[in-house]
């Protein structure tokens, strides 16, 4: 079986009752996310994050991997956009994307089951 290559994946933050995690602000939903490189090269060293540029205040971040061994960025999110990476290996560079919504539905199966974490998706997907 072949191994698949590196992706972003993203999961939303939920409380205890499964619920996602979120805080209104300006008039929008603010959902908690985690987002993480799968499948990154053994010899990855650091991964730069690209947000978008005109809703966050610091929207590049350069991550180390944890103890793990994975790269997670920890934000939070009310709309979609495309967000890049930049994996350093020692072999080169290697570069990903996804939007946030492509991001979410990849790893969906592992979130809470139920409407409230879909309910989030969507409005997410729809600003």
């Amino acid at each position: 079986m072949m191994k698949s290559g590196p992706q972003l994946v993203a999961r939303l933050e939920t409380d205890n009752s499964s619920a996602p995690v979120v805080v209104e602000s300006g008039g929008k939903q603010h959902y908690r996310i985690d987002f993480e490189v799968r499948n990154a090269p053994k010899d990855a060293y650091a991964a730069t994050f690209e947000l978008d540029a005109d809703t966050y205040y610091n929207p590049v971040r350069t991550l180390r991997p944890d103890n793990d061994g994975a790269f997670r960025l920890s934000t939070s999110t009310y709309g979609d956009y495309d967000v890049k990476v930049l994996l350093r290996t020692s072999e080169g560079d290697v570069p990903l994307s996804s939007s946030v919504r492509n991001a979410l539905e990849k790893s969906r199966d592992e979130m809470s089951a139920g409407p409230m974490v879909d309910d989030a998706i969507a409005y997410i997907a729809g600003h």
